[in-house]
């Protein structure tokens, strides 16, 4: 082995120089603006309209299950009334629209 030091010699071609002269001049007109605009570094984060309210948010989920909470409570009083009924056919015989089974006798 010899212990020679080997010189490495590196060429960039010229459209590498221009890309990152490039790349380089936009990043300075970019920093030069933000400076300029005065923006401030530990400003709020925010989305496109402001976060939401999330305490109307937690109601209006509140009232969407207690409104349906209540339907369930309705159903549940007219079948144990015996105003409602369900009624399983075999054969899956289809006669209403959509496949639903007409009452009979009405």
């Amino acid at each position: 082995m010899s212990k020679e030091k080997q010189r490495v010699q590196l060429r960039v071609d010229w459209y590498t120089q221009v890309c990152l002269t490039v790349i380089a001049a936009l990043l300075t007109v970019l920093i030069i603006g933000l400076w300029a605009d005065g923006v401030n570094p530990a400003r709020e984060a925010r989305g496109a309209g402001g976060i939401p309210d999330s305490g109307l948010q937690r109601k209006q989920m509140i009232k969407a299950l207690e409104d349906g909470t209540a339907k369930l409570d309705r159903l549940i009083g007219l079948f144990e009334s015996g105003k409602a009924k369900v009624q399983v056919m075999e054969g899956g015989g289809k006669e209403g629209k959509n496949g639903a089974i007409k009452a009979k006798g009405k």
